[in-house]
């Protein structure tokens, strides 16, 4: 039987199986969409499509299906990450319409050669750069999608020939009145990139150049984004390769941004410095994160809470689905270039009455918002004797107190010159972790025992706070059916 203390209340996962890079993030005639990576027959099959939510107000969610399949040709082998852009007055009658991007994924693509005959890095695999029209289904309720043909737009000859089959995930915005994209990839020498191309209507692509880090920096870019706030322009990347060292890189697969020089634009750029490096965020569950500027002119970031990492990717005994996002991140920028994330303000509706956090604090329903200002000095936050948020001797970090309830993650921790406050979000099996006005991340999962309420216990000298949340996730999950996808027929060859 599953463990109901790992049920997640306002988080977004898959109603069933696999859920991973969120997607295609927007706000579309004033209705928020959620795409992410769903691989429908996991864990047996590794072929990707897309899944979608959509939300008034970034709390209250709808499941939409998986809108977007394996279909033709270009990307019979899963449908990998991609973004939104919002062609404005672009419909018939003058209306908005939302243009999906994303890379068709093909492996073994010689007739008369088994998977086998390709490493596919530099041989055996294709990754076509697609796109298609999505307007609002007028037979469906709010949010849902219908979607038009798909269009071939970059195929593995329209990259440069220094790059290896690795060519993916474009993000697409607009900028001095044309269109931009980037799309991450790896050289053929074995180090990370990313391309830009130009456009006047978003369909035909001219190459423009290359970004690339003064010395190597992983051997893969992925999922980039470029992120624009109060004036300074950022790359924020997700490489993998990284050696891990003692305060950072602890994931094989590390997402970060660089901040450019003052003044520097993005798509003026060839060249990054890989010492400013910024990691988003410290947690053992954090990957592929994709950002978006909503009609209020916010920046937000959604996270996957997941990783490739093989030594803790094995499921928990009971779950039929794996995985979830973050909660949709307010993005801001402290004066020092430090790229500062918080909860949208809008989770707030959620909280129930506050209580001091005092002794042992019980909270029924074991989802919590809980809030620790005016720190002094060292201590920890522990929840259920069993995971524990620790500032000792400089650090900040988090640790399992139980082998049991950490799926194979162990204790890490950053250094900290003083904590401030404390912000914990604590949802089912999901610890999200927000320091010195979230300055410092964490986002872990945490597979505590079985039990209805929750435990708080706190040493740290603050002013603290517990605020039970609501789930708003429960009746979309019990409802929502595994879909049973139309696909060709072509994943007998799928490989990693």
């Amino acid at each position: 039987m599953p463990n109901r203390s790992w049920e997640v209340g306002f988080h977004l996962r898959s109603p069933r199986n696999w859920l991973n890079d969120p997607n295609g993030l927007c706000q579309f005639r004033g209705r928020y969409y959620v795409f992410y990576q769903y691989d429908h027959d996991w864990p047996t099959v590794d072929q990707k499509a897309w899944g979608l939510f959509s939300s008034p107000d970034l709390v209250h969610w709808r499941y939409e299906g998986v809108p977007i399949q394996p279909s033709i040709p270009e990307d019979r082998h899963g449908v990998f990450s991609g973004s939104a852009f919002v062609e404005r007055d672009a419909g018939p009658s003058g209306e908005d319409v939302l243009r999906l991007y994303y890379t068709g994924n093909v492996v073994d693509p010689v007739p008369g050669h088994s998977p086998k005959d390709f490493d596919y890095v530099y041989a055996g695999r294709e990754q076509n750069t697609i796109t298609c029209v999505a307007t609002p289904d007028p037979d469906g309720p709010p949010g849902a999608l219908r979607l038009g043909p798909k269009q071939v737009l970059l195929r593995n000859a329209d990259y440069p020939a220094y790059c290896s089959c690795h060519v993916r995930d474009p993000k697409v915005w607009e900028q001095d009145g044309r269109r931009r994209m980037l799309l991450g990839g790896r050289h053929e020498d074995t180090r990370g990139l990313c391309l830009l191309y130009d456009s006047e209507d978003g369909i035909s692509w001219t190459f423009s150049h290359a970004i690339e880090s003064e010395y190597p920096f992983g051997f893969v870019w992925e999922c980039p984004n470029v992120v624009s706030l109060d004036g300074r322009e950022y790359l924020a990347i997700s490489p993998q390769g990284l050696p891990r060292l003692r305060d950072r890189w602890f994931n094989r697969w590390t997402p970060g941004y660089f901040e450019l020089p003052e003044g520097q634009r993005l798509i003026d750029t060839d060249t990054i410095d890989e010492r400013g490096f910024v990691q988003w965020d410290f947690g053992h569950d954090f990957y592929a994160p994709q950002t978006f500027v909503d009609d209020a002119g916010r920046t937000i970031l959604v996270g996957w809470m997941g990783t490739f990492d093989d030594h803790y990717t094995s499921v928990p005994d009971g779950l039929a689905w794996w995985h979830c996002t973050t909660v949709p991140r307010l993005l801001s920028r402290r004066p020092d270039g430090r790229i500062l994330q918080v909860p949208v303000p809008e989770l707030e509706g959620l909280r129930g009455d506050g209580r001091a956090l005092s002794g042992e604090t019980i909270v029924a329903g074991r989802m919590a918002d809980i809030v620790l200002t005016g720190i002094e000095g060292e201590g920890a936050l522990t929840l259920d004797g069993s995971f524990q948020v620790f500032y000792e001797h400089g650090r900040l970090g988090v640790r399992y107190l139980d082998e049991a309830s950490s799926a194979g993650r162990t204790s890490r921790s950053i250094p900290l010159d003083g904590l401030d406050d404390l912000r914990v979000l604590v949802d089912g099996s999901v610890v999200e972790i927000f320091a010195n006005g979230g300055a410092e991340t964490f986002a872990s999962r945490w597979f505590c025992p079985e039990a209805a309420d929750l435990r708080v216990a706190c040493t740290l000298s603050a002013t603290g706070t517990v605020y039970p949340m609501a789930d708003t996730m429960a009746q979309m999950y019990a409802t929502a059916e595994a879909p049973v996808l139309d696909l060709p027929g072509w994943n007998e060859t799928i490989t990693r």
